[in-house]
């Protein structure tokens, strides 16, 4: 039930918590955050390395709130 990262709306306080490459998030930890952001990949490897979906991610959440 992922939202693919350029259909997201950040909310102005969030906390990023990135999956493992491979196995991604435990259910676990699936369970207690609001939203699962999916950063689609296309080719192949079929995902990005942890410190570069970070990165991504980090870049959306700063264009949508420029002003800090």
């Amino acid at each position: 039930d992922s939202v693919n990262l350029s259909d997201y709306s950040f909310p102005r306080k969030a906390v990023l918590v990135v999956g493992n490459e491979r196995s991604g998030l435990t259910e676990e930890i699936l369970q207690v955050v609001d939203d699962a952001v999916e950063i689609p990949v296309f080719g192949l490897p079929f995902s990005h390395n942890a410190a570069t979906a970070a990165a991504i991610a980090m870049y959306e959440y700063c264009r949508q709130f420029p002003d800090g």
